[in-house]
């Protein structure tokens, strides 16, 4: 079965001539959009002469919208697949094919009818991808092909991924930049204790934590000391994001025999914490040896009540 005479461009100026010349990698007809559009057949037709091709956002839903003119004086039908790949994977099909995308209705394809020369086709369902927060160095692309009805794309004979692009004019190509999520902004100081530390005669091994009583999830607390000489790692915790409002958070540290210095805890939160909640700071050790049990020793406990 032949492959339908549908276009899918690899630039604004390709009319469909074989092989296909400069950057294939940018097709203005594999469409990365972040949100749904309510009517992607009128919209997508309108500005075919553009390339609305948009960043996407890492770790959420986006929407991919696939379009194609139609260079047949007759009826032209066929399926449209997409996948997403790593840029440094394109030559290796075998590691990216497992990587086709479903569309919104849950469809591993999106068949396309184009009933006369010039009618342009568009994807009205469209894919859905969620991206991976790129890793240091990785780049990523998609890929739309249409293929007659009823079959599959068949990669397992490339070994040059933009030679094939230039030679067949039925797939596109779209490298894409993911956005890494925004975090959103660490809430204001609602207050800060500060206590005086000391050590004494025995260097130890510490366990310092904020012990948690009903605080709420979002919030941060973060403790540290204003004499880094001596413990090892310092006396600090940065600013951490509680998960559980009656879990426990901190760090262990080796403070040596003699150590003193200042120490601050303090809850960040810019709604009303429950009443009766609280943040306690422990600094506490294990005694006993070798395999047996061992007993937690407090040697300072400093409670705040919000």
């Amino acid at each position: 079965m032949s492959t339908p005479d549908i276009l899918i461009r690899a630039s604004l100026t390709d009319n469909g001539d074989l092989p296909r010349t400069g950057d294939v990698s940018d097709s203005p007809d594999v469409i990365p959009y972040q949100t749904l559009v309510d009517d992607p057949i009128s919209f997508f037709i309108s500005n075919y002469d553009e390339n609305v091709n948009e960043h996407l956002k890492a770790s959420v839903d986006n929407f991919i919208y696939v379009r194609g003119k139609n260079l047949a004086a007759t009826l032209q039908q066929g399926d449209i697949y997409l996948y997403y790949a790593l840029d440094s994977q394109l030559d290796t099909p075998a590691k990216w094919t497992k990587n086709a995308l479903q569309s919104k209705l849950g469809n591993y394809y999106v068949r396309v009818s184009a009933q006369s020369q010039d009618n342009i086709v568009v994807t009205e369902d469209p894919f859905v991808w969620n991206p991976p927060v790129p890793g240091e160095g990785d780049t990523y692309s998609l890929i739309g092909i249409l293929v007659a009805k009823g079959t599959k794309p068949d990669f397992s004979k490339v070994t040059d991924f933009e030679k094939y692009v230039d030679d067949n004019n039925n797939i596109g190509w779209t490298k894409v930049i993911i956005d890494k999520p925004v975090p959103p902004p660490i809430p204001g100081r609602r207050w800060k204790t500060t206590f005086a530390y000391v050590q004494g005669a025995t260097a130890r091994q510490m366990n310092f934590s904020l012990q948690c009583n009903a605080i709420p999830t979002g919030s941060y607390v973060s403790f540290f000391a204003d004499n880094n000489v001596g413990p090892d790692p310092a006396i600090f915790l940065d600013k951490t994001k509680i998960s559980d409002p009656n879990g426990s958070y901190g760090i262990a540290s080796q403070v040596p025999a003699g150590y003193a210095g200042n120490v601050s805890f303090e809850f960040l939160y810019d709604g009303t914490p429950p009443v009766d909640s609280s943040i306690t700071f422990v600094a506490s050790y294990l005694e006993g040896s070798g395999n047996g049990p061992k007993k937690t020793i407090v040697v300072a406990s400093v409670k705040t009540a919000n």
